[in-house]
């Protein structure tokens, strides 16, 4: 019988405590262990919920509110739950009949209600992890940005004929420019500034979209690209029976 429970049977009421609080108490390391690893599952959740937060947003999706709500209750929680292990390691190594007075008691038995309600509330927020199973439940599908910035290397005496080019396209009563040279000259150079151009002067165009053709045409892969930029939904294909 340890000290606490010698206490308990020959001062069953030493300071008007009930059973209740003199389990609390004497169970003060067992519910401090499971505090301890309700937080490390909590924390497991917490990486695979984020890797899918992060592997949404390489797909230019937008984490929902609510995972975002989750996730920053989840961080405080791990905050408090900490201060209180701390607190407890500290109360089991004062836990000795020297120390055991009535404040000394009341000190842990508050401790160990504290202890226990946020073993709880850790579980809940397991529980509430626990639901977030696919990238539609942590993200939603943001719109295609109406020009994707290209990577253009730097050129020297372009901008003239740049001027030139985005000058034709004020006339509205020609709907093709075309442009044309010898392989090297900067061709796809000029295309790829004059969509960059597009971010910081919109015109009258609400998308620019481009595709790239190869000499061997991959049409699928060419509406695949024009579907993805005028967020059409994908359409799901089925044998009629």
């Amino acid at each position: 019988m340890d000290v606490l429970g010698l206490i308990m049977a020959y001062l069953p009421t030493p300071w008007n405590c009930t059973s209740n609080r003199f389990a609390i108490i004497r169970h003060l390391q067992e519910n401090l262990t499971s505090l301890r690893q309700t937080r490390d599952e909590l924390e497991n959740i917490s990486k695979d919920v984020r890797s899918m937060v992060e592997l949404a947003e390489q797909q230019y999706r937008k984490r929902t509110n609510q995972v975002e709500g989750w996730l920053e209750r989840e961080r405080r929680k791990l905050e408090e739950v900490q201060n209180i292990l701390e607190k407890g390691e500290q109360e089991i190594q004062r836990k000795c009949l020297g120390s055991c007075c009535p404040r000394n008691c009341h000190s842990s038995y508050k401790l160990g209600k504290e202890v226990i309600k946020e073993t709880e509330a850790v579980k809940d927020l397991i529980n509430k992890g626990k639901e977030f199973k696919s990238l539609d439940e942590v993200s939603e599908k943001l719109p295609p940005p109406p020009v994707d910035e290209i990577s253009v290397k730097k050129t020297v005496g372009m901008e003239s004929i740049l001027n030139e080019v985005w000058s034709c396209l004020d006339d509205h009563e020609v709907s093709v420019n075309g442009i044309y040279g010898k392989g090297g000259v900067g061709k796809t150079t000029l295309l790829q500034k004059l969509n960059n151009k597009f971010i910081n002067e919109r015109r009258d165009f609400d998308v620019v979209i481009w595709v790239t053709v190869s000499k061997e045409v991959n049409l699928d892969g060419i509406q695949e690209v024009i579907r993805y930029k005028l967020d059409i939904p994908e359409m799901k294909y089925g044998k009629v029976k």
